[in-house]
């Protein structure tokens, strides 16, 4: 029997290393064809000045460099352009911007006249994902140095993940959905809605 081919559900940047590291978990456990683009690994954010830098540059410059870097996208052949279930998701605080920027970037406005403008799906976290994971109920700790900015220690992403993790991330998204100040259950919603069709991407390596 021929094997389905696993295309690649999502391209998701991240903020930092916090919303890295969510992304990863959610990712893995629920073993998705999805990858994940940082700064320098999240050590340097992303601002949401800086996104349209990111959407610019040689991987994503128009759609050609896209299929080039990202081989793994399903491709329309009859409308001749990536399948319309394809997501981009940008997952930016929006305490480093105007509030016009802000909104621009929340209703799309930013993104207009850019190729991808179909596939994103703009997350935002106001005024940062630590305040969002307080208000949601989300329990999350420092790192032990004060030097850096807070990691989520809710997300274990060394493999060593269980069934019950699932829940974890269903019921992580109900937790988001009850915060006004966010719309970061779109991300793990959309992952979760992935999961029936993906038996056979178990194989498949996340960057």
């Amino acid at each position: 029997m021929k094997r389905k081919i696993s295309y690649l559900k999502a391209l998701v940047i991240v903020h930092g290393k916090s919303e890295k590291q969510m992304s990863k978990f959610i990712i893995q456990e629920l073993r998705l064809p999805m990858t994940i683009e940082s700064n320098h690994n999240g050590a340097n954010p992303i601002q949401i000045t800086s996104v349209m830098n990111v959407l610019n540059n040689t991987k994503m410059k128009n759609v050609r460099a896209f299929i080039k870097n990202y081989p793994r996208v399903e491709w329309d052949f009859k409308n001749k352009k990536i399948a319309e279930d394809f997501k981009i998701f940008i997952i930016m605080d929006t305490e480093d911007c105007t509030e016009k920027q802000r909104q621009d970037y929340i209703n799309k406005e930013m993104f207009k006249g850019h190729w991808a403008y179909d596939y994103i799906v703009p997350i935002y976290n106001t005024p940062n994902l630590e305040s969002v994971l307080s208000k949601s109920g989300i329990p999350f700790r420092k790192s032990g140095d004060e030097r850096k900015t807070e990691y989520i220690k809710i997300f274990p992403t060394d493999g060593n993940v269980s069934k019950s993790d699932i829940i974890q991330i269903s019921d992580f998204a109900k937790m988001l959905s009850k915060c006004k100040t966010t719309n970061l259950e779109e991300f793990p919603n959309f992952c979760l809605s992935c999961t029936n069709n993906e038996e056979d991407n178990k194989n498949f390596t996340n960057s």
